[in-house]
């Protein structure tokens, strides 16, 4: 009877697991999928992250880049004599500085305004007015910007014109509406700014990508944000990526993302946003500001504060007094925060120390007696291995001595016997002449017999073939610590050049520049030159060249 109960539970449980597989696999794939979709996208977006990171770290080399185009620029200004051109070079400069330095941008405004006067093209001065205005309004100058653009009679503006007021209108209204210090003032400013938007769409004149970049704000504006992001999509995949221009859209497509509560895309497009600033050399990134913010809202608050110490010392050197007001409420709090994990860190690694200090402490107590003896035997070991290698390293050296020795006892007793044997027969001859007391034979035979240059160049080839004969592969090794471009390679005949036999001479320790021009006849000057030029030819760090010299051969 037992087993019988036995056998339907096992069947009955069977059956129920048989039914349980059946439900469960179909969920886990569902899940399997459900998850991976969000994992994609939170891989794109680290990789973004990484990509803005890396840029960030070279962000001085963007600048620089971008300082020379501004610098190319002003000589095209200074060198041109049209008036017309120079207007134009003065609003590309103005239009180049306007994310980069607000001053400047200002400085060439003015120049542009006083060119245009010059000029006596009225339509050339009322688009120099307009662009003023729209630099004093990134500025913060409101009032004045709002000044210049109203004195406009905009009845008496041709259609191009006229596309200039709206956008001059809306460009000051939202830099109002950014700044406002209510909800109400910023409504109202957004409101005045999309009445503008609406007048300039209706310009014929606005360009195609400009029309689609322009009316994406309205369709924000009234919450079309589906429209808003396919409008936005087709013109930015018409830019190359990572432009100025993609970039600003990517802004808009972030904007859009924000208005649907689609974090992830949001994210995405502003780290695209940043990261086209950074490459582009913009120091106006609203982007990484706004980045930063939704990044310390994720929890990465050590990421959070370098994209927003990074915004706020572009902001501070662009000079851009909204963005600076706006960044440094956000950087305090996002610092406080990051002091406050620092702080905490700093606190929980002291308790871990302070533990294992304990730990190591109770550990060193129990086997105190052990260590000390196999400390003793550890020492004696290391001494042991200590003096064996020292013995070695003494050996070799002295090994390298002596065989240096060698090379220079043949080699100057050689040189000595030659110039022994030398004086020896120039005695004899200069004897046997001064007998015939002739003076002009004897002035000819010094001239003749007393050639300097030949017994120079006798004992540079000595030279050569000793240090070869030493250092067999001398050249090589030392081509080998010269950038490729830089290799020394001696010309037909020759074994060594200057450079080399002065290189040689630091093989064989001698170090002093004196000494080495005494030793090969070359002036002090000649010396330093050498061993400057060389070391600015260097493969790796200049001031171990000479140190990796000394050791070639060993």
């Amino acid at each position: 009877m037992d087993f019988l109960i036995f056998a339907n539970t096992t069947i009955n449980t069977q059956s129920y697991l048989i039914h349980m597989k059946r439900f469960i696999l179909p969920l886990l794939i569902i899940i399997l999928i459900l998850t991976s979709l969000p994992t994609k996208a939170n891989n794109e977006i680290e990789s973004l992250l990484k990509t803005l990171d890396k840029s960030l770290q070279h962000k001085s080399v963007y600048t620089k880049q971008k300082q020379r185009q501004i610098d190319s620029l002003k000589i095209v200004l200074r060198q041109s004599d049209n008036i017309q051109e120079k207007i134009g070079i003065a609003q590309s400069l103005c239009f180049e500085y306007s994310s980069f330095q607000k001053d400047s941008a200002l400085v060439y405004a003015i120049h542009m305004n006083n060119l245009a006067q010059k000029s006596n093209d009225k339509e050339l001065l009322i688009e120099a007015k307009l662009d003023y205005s729209r630099i004093l309004s990134s500025m913060g100058f409101f009032k004045e910007a709002l000044a210049i653009v109203n004195s406009t009679q905009q009845e008496q503006l041709s259609p191009r014109l006229k596309a200039e007021y709206f956008l001059g209108q809306v460009t000051i209204y939202n830099h109002q509406k950014t700044f406002a210090s209510n909800e109400n003032d910023a409504q109202e400013n957004d409101l005045i700014a999309q009445i503008y938007r609406d007048s300039l769409l209706q310009c014929k004149e606005v360009p195609s990508n400009v029309r689609a970049f322009m009316s994406a704000p309205t369709l924000l504006f009234h919450k079309k944000y589906d429209n808003a992001i396919h409008i936005l999509d087709s013109v930015y995949k018409s830019y190359a990526p990572y432009s100025r221009d993609a970039g600003i859209i990517a802004y808009s497509l972030a904007s859009a993302y924000q208005g649907k509560n689609d974090s992830e895309n949001m994210i995405k497009y502003f780290a695209i946003s940043a990261i086209s600033d950074v490459l582009n050399g913009a120091r106006e990134n609203l982007s990484l500001k706004i980045l930063a913010k939704l990044i310390f809202e994720s929890g990465d608050i050590d990421r959070a504060y370098k994209y927003m110490k990074n915004a706020m010392e572009d902001a501070i050197l662009c000079n851009a007094r909204i963005n600076t007001i706006e960044a440094s409420d956000m950087y305090l709090f996002i610092d406080k925060a990051f002091q406050e994990k620092e702080k905490n860190k700093f606190i929980t690694i002291t308790i871990l120390l302070v533990a294992l200090c304990f730990v190591c402490i109770l550990l060193c107590a129990l086997f105190i007696q052990l260590k000390k003896q196999k400390r003793k035997v550890e020492q004696a070991n290391e001494s042991l291995s200590y003096h064996l290698y020292e013995i070695q390293q003494m050996n070799s050296i002295l090994a390298d001595n002596n065989k240096i020795k060698e090379e220079y006892v043949g080699l100057y007793m050689e040189q000595y016997t030659s110039y022994i044997n030398k004086i020896a027969n120039f005695k004899k001859r200069a004897l046997k002449i001064a007998k015939s007391e002739d003076i002009k034979k004897v002035t000819s035979f010094l001239h003749s017999s007393l050639n300097t240059e030949e017994d120079l160049t006798e004992f540079y080839n000595n030279f050569d073939k000793a240090i070869l004969n030493l250092f067999p592969n001398f050249v090589e090794d030392f081509n080998a610590l010269l950038l490729p471009e830089n290799v020394i390679i001696p010309g037909p005949g020759k074994l060594l050049t200057p450079e080399l036999r002065i290189f040689a001479l630091i093989r064989l320790g001698i170090t002093d520049s004196v000494k080495i021009a005494h030793f090969l006849q070359y002036s002090l000057s000649t010396i330093y030159n050498y061993r400057s030029k060389m070391r600015i030819k260097a493969n790796g760090d200049r001031n171990e060249f000479e140190e990796k010299v000394a050791r070639i051969g060993q």
